[in-house]
């Protein structure tokens, strides 16, 4: 057997920290722990992760605690099955114990299922995030998120005959915020 490489993510770095589940994928034989910061609802951005991936030979296992570490979405969950076993390694999580190195058609469907509930979770927390915003809003304490461009710089590059592409670029925002920026 290769080695083991683990893979660790945290939502966000206020008040979760990721050293817990370092140390239990040390616990469990991981040579390497990669760690993540950002939620699971997408690959974009995981870098650390892909790293893990690219680095995996033949015989090699990635491993995680629980499905939710990789992946909230039974798509990116599954993605990531097939990209470890086209490296001709394994990806095992810990809880539950599911092993997938594409021998075994009910370790994909178990993975299948928990990617599901983990879809089912990330549902429910935006609906309860929705509604203790519009709670919010209905007793006035909730304004939004503060504004992180200023209106008057998109207007003075457009003043200085920049498109709406070369204004986003510089100011490192979306096209879409120069446009909102600039119908204020």
């Amino acid at each position: 057997m290769g080695k083991t490489l683990g893979y660790a993510r945290i939502s966000t770095n206020e008040g979760q920290d990721v050293a817990s589940q370092k140390a239990m994928l040390e616990k469990l034989g991981a040579v390497v722990v990669f760690t993540d910061i950002g939620n699971g609802s997408s690959l974009d951005g995981r870098d650390q992760l892909e790293a893990a991936i690219r680095l995996l030979d033949p015989g090699d296992e990635l491993l995680a605690l629980h499905p939710d570490r990789l992946a909230r979405d039974t798509a990116d969950l599954l993605t990531i099955g097939k990209r470890v076993i086209e490296k001709k390694a394994v990806l095992r999580i810990n809880d539950p114990n599911i092993v997938l190195d594409g021998t075994d058609i009910m370790a994909e469907v178990v993975l299948t299922v928990f990617g599901m509930v983990g879809m089912m979770e990330k549902h429910f927390i935006k609906a309860r995030q929705r509604r203790g915003i519009e709670a919010a809003k209905l007793k006035g304490i909730y304004k939004g998120r503060p504004a992180t461009i200023s209106p008057d710089d998109v207007r003075e590059l457009r003043q200085q005959g920049l498109g709406a592409t070369e204004i986003a670029k510089r100011l490192k925002i979306g096209r879409a915020s120069v446009y909102r920026a600039l119908a204020a």
